[in-house]
């Protein structure tokens, strides 16, 4: 039987890779023009102070100008079409597991701020950037994720610091008689989101010692409010996949982190992440299957864990 491993890597050397050459000959000729363009307008400088004639500055600015507002434009077309085309070629590999089911993809959408103040693991959004919006439904769970970047004001410091930069995901629980709420935070982050903590106790959240794993229990710090039966919400089998997803950024020494809760009748995953992946680079070769690998990777786990939630219910 095939690996998991050896179908992507069998389906990036089909259909990626492709794709990835084709954008990085498009990469290479924007940087012949623009080194084109550099020497062209010193050309001009040089001979604008040769010549020292007004007029003719003039008549050269025009096409110049011209020139580098077209290439500035080629550039971000290039930039802006990079990362869909990929991104749309992973959802189109994991659309053929039968688990899963992709409904639309925006790559200029986003979840609103309230979505995401409403998971309760953070509490601030003073500066809210998203895009790559995804809608599906693993198995009989519908879910929505894209790719946040959130600050806030720092309350000691006049700047804004990074609350959250990764993926966020919501997904119905299917427990409509889920009134509580559940919040798992990583405990070497503790003191980052400790208003948040705050925040939840004043909910009637209250720390969770029992009923829990202990592997799951020496990483993570989790609240439930007092009408939850930990038990019920969090499967120990959740618990494993969360703490296997976790196994995997520390054999490559990643910083990345896994945070989620469970509010009302909706779940809300939010993956860490501690650089960017699948954006362009013009100075330098995209073509990476590592980068696209993880991306992938990214998204797979967590509908994994989504699909465990479905299985819980």
């Amino acid at each position: 039987m095939r690996s998991a491993y050896h179908d992507f890597r069998l389906f990036y050397n089909q259909s990626i890779h492709p794709e990835l050459q084709n954008m990085e000959q498009r990469r290479r000729r924007l940087l012949r023009l623009l080194l084109i363009s550099i020497l062209l307008l010193a050309g001009v400088v040089a001979l604008q102070v040769y010549i020292s004639i007004f007029a003719l500055t003039l008549a050269l600015l025009i096409p110049v100008g011209l020139w580098m507002t077209y290439l500035s434009f080629r550039v971000q077309v290039f930039y802006k079409e990079f990362k869909p085309r990929l991104v749309t070629l992973l959802l189109d590999f994991i659309d053929n597991d039968v688990n899963f089911k992709f409904e639309g993809y925006d790559h200029k959408g986003f979840l609103p701020p309230k979505k995401f103040l409403e998971s309760r693991i953070f509490t601030r959004a003073d500066d809210y950037v998203g895009e790559d919006l995804i809608r599906g439904q693993v198995r009989e769970t519908p879910f929505e994720a894209c790719e946040l970047r959130v600050k806030e004001f720092s309350e000691v410091r006049n700047r804004l610091d990074t609350v959250f930069k990764g993926l966020f995901l919501i997904a119905d629980y299917q427990r409509w008689d889920m009134h509580g709420g559940v919040l798992a935070l990583p405990d070497a982050y503790r003191k980052y989101l400790s208003r948040s903590e705050r925040a939840f106790h004043l909910l009637g959240g209250r720390r969770i010692k029992g009923g829990i794993l202990p592997e799951f229990e020496a990483v993570f710090d989790t609240y439930a409010t007092k009408d939850v039966r930990i038990k019920d919400v969090i499967s120990e089998e959740f618990q494993r996949a969360i703490l296997r997803f976790r196994k995997r950024f520390q054999e490559v020494n990643r910083e990345k982190e896994i945070y989620f809760s469970i509010i009302g009748d909706k779940i809300y995953l939010a993956l860490r992440q501690d650089r960017n992946l699948l954006e362009p680079s013009l100075f330098q070769s995209n073509t990476s299957f590592e980068v696209v690998h993880e991306f992938y990777e990214d998204i797979r786990l967590l509908l994994e864990l989504v699909m465990e939630v479905d299985a819980m219910n």
